[in-house]
């Protein structure tokens, strides 16, 4: 029976180490692949929502690597201008670029987050001396209205911009545009309000700065997304835990915590 014994024992044991085998490989087949990559995000600089000089890479920037943070992915940022970005992820030489609108030319090359990383809301810039009132473009034919060459404002605004309905000077940086205003060369400057006064305390010091206010009326308001390279199609599964990531920032009250702290000044000059 000692034997018999032995012999049930060992097989036993034999058993139990192919179940064991068979439960780390069932454990392995669940896991996403790729939860051990680090994710590769192209982005021009747009401050405070993306910028090498804040803390966690600007607002965007932390909600980005907090919701990947949250399936364990890290999250490596590289600035460049916004066409290369979106060049080099359409190309699959990056892995993605985000705060980009959502447009039926993109969708056959992007995989699109199911919610957006920011709204962008662009308003017009005009010094608080300049008696400014607008309802439609129709009434900014008489204004001198600066815009940064390749970026695009709104599908009507630029409508309007290449017929020649509005008076639009395009012109090499953000600076430059608010420089020419302070010196009375342009009226308007439409640019997303967070950004704009961004850029506005950056370039000026604060006696210069507060010489700008904005219209309150939208130029246009629009969801912003992450954009992943439909070339990997692993990626389809990489943005479903982003969104699944971000969805708890929401849902726990993360995100509008970092967009209070965002608007209250903690992130601005």
């Amino acid at each position: 029976m000692h034997f018999y014994a032995q012999i049930v024992i060992k097989k036993a044991r034999q058993t139990w180490s192919i179940i064991k085998l068979v439960i780390v490989y069932w454990l392995l087949s669940l896991a996403d692949p790729v939860w051990a990559k680090t994710v590769v995000l192209g982005a021009e600089e747009w401050y405070p929502y993306i910028s090498p000089t804040l803390e966690d890479k600007g607002f965007t920037g932390r909600i980005i690597k907090e919701a990947f943070a949250l399936s364990k992915i890290d999250v490596e940022f590289r600035i460049m201008p916004w066409a290369r970005a979106l060049k080099m992820t359409k190309e699959g030489t990056i892995d993605g670029t985000f705060l980009w609108y959502k447009t039926p030319e993109r969708e056959p090359f992007f995989f699109f987050s199911q919610e957006p990383v920011a709204n962008i809301t662009v308003v017009f810039f005009h010094l608080k001396k300049f008696d400014f009132t607008w309802e439609t473009l129709d009434d900014l034919k008489k204004y001198r209205i600066g815009a940064t060459i390749g970026y695009h404002i709104s599908d009507q605004f630029d409508e309007y911009d290449k017929a020649g309905k509005i008076n639009v000077h395009r012109i090499k940086s953000d600076t430059q545009i608010l420089k020419m205003m302070i010196r009375g060369r342009l009226d308007l400057f439409p640019q997303d309000i967070l950004v704009g006064y961004g850029q506005i305390y950056q370039a000026f010091p604060r006696h210069i700065a507060m010489l700008f206010t904005n219209n309150t009326k939208p130029l246009t308001s629009r969801p912003a997304y992450l954009l992943l390279t439909k070339q990997d199609p692993a990626n389809q599964a990489l943005v479903k835990l982003f969104d699944k990531g971000l969805k708890e920032l929401k849902d726990s009250g993360q995100f509008d915590a970092y967009f209070d702290e965002l608007i209250s000044g903690s992130s601005l000059p």
